[in-house]
């Protein structure tokens, strides 16, 4: 039928793309340095990282250089967290909670967004981190999976639950009031990750399609279509490594072939406490 052969279509597009295997870092923070010991039952992490700008699956929260904190706790298989982004000009903020379930194999994991930055929504003031409200809120609550699927083959998903993915109402508009909002989209986004490592240096890609289970061609959080939104390659490189802190680099190049957008990322982890 017609959902089950838009999902084939991704699914042998996303494997189609890849040719070999990848080995995931089972990072705690998206994009993030803190590490899950599974030999330690409790264990905890924290860094804070320079980026040149922020790119999120294809999208761009914000434009100018970014530094951001990140924090975690460990305790058996459960993982609490928090990351804090603000870019340097001011015109970035955000806070994000996360909460994760580990498995050597698999992880699940929720995540509450809640950017700050003025000019996201239809809603033109914030009305804080904890209105739960669909109709105001800036927040979003995203549920995610990870798969390894081989020993260096990993596939991840995401779906974004509640929250601001919805749009302005087609009527608000055509008044030029939109202050208001439609159904929720519950747009979805997933890719598969392939990595190679070699000394301290580690080469990865990934492959990451976005589209709206409410409406499977129409628009997306990520996008006015389905599509590939997040076509990336990223090299890693340990700058400097002792018993105490380790400094990694990164620099990424991703396209999004919905919007048409080329970005070139490089970020910088300025301080690492311990690894977890």
């Amino acid at each position: 039928m017609k959902i089950n052969k838009t999902l084939c279509t991704i699914v042998f597009a996303i494997v189609c793309s890849l040719n070999g295997a990848a080995q995931n870092e089972n990072e705690l923070i998206e994009d993030g340095t803190i590490q899950i010991d599974t030999s330690k039952k409790f264990a905890w992490d924290m860094s804070f990282t320079l980026k040149t700008m922020n790119v999120f699956r294809g999208l761009i929260p914000s434009k100018a250089p970014v530094f951001s904190t990140q924090a975690g706790v460990k305790y058996g298989d459960f993982i609490i967290g928090a990351y804090g982004g603000s870019s340097f000009n001011g015109g970035y903020t955000e806070t994000d909670l996360i909460l994760l379930y580990y498995r050597p194999k698999f992880n699940v994991r929720f995540d509450w967004y809640y950017n700050f930055t003025e000019g996201i929504t239809n809603i033109p003031s914030a009305s804080g981190f904890f209105d739960f409200n669909p109709e105001v809120t800036r927040g979003l609550l995203d549920f995610m999976f990870n798969v390894k699927l081989t020993k260096h083959l990993d596939f991840n998903s995401s779906t974004l639950l509640f929250g601001r993915d919805r749009p302005s109402l087609p009527e608000d508009d055509a008044n030029n009031i939109q202050l208001r909002r439609g159904e929720q989209r519950y747009s979805q986004y997933a890719n598969l990750q392939y990595t190679w490592k070699f000394n301290k240096s580690k080469i990865q890609t990934h492959v990451g399609y976005s589209f709206s289970w409410q409406d499977f061609n129409g628009p997306s959080f990520y996008g006015n279509k389905p599509g590939f939104t997040d076509l990336g390659v990223s090299f890693y490189k340990v700058i400097l490594d002792t018993k105490t802190i380790s400094i990694p680099f990164k620099a990424s190049f991703i396209v999004n072939t919905v919007s048409n957008n080329v970005y070139l990322v490089g970020s910088i982890l300025l301080l690492e406490l311990s690894k977890i």
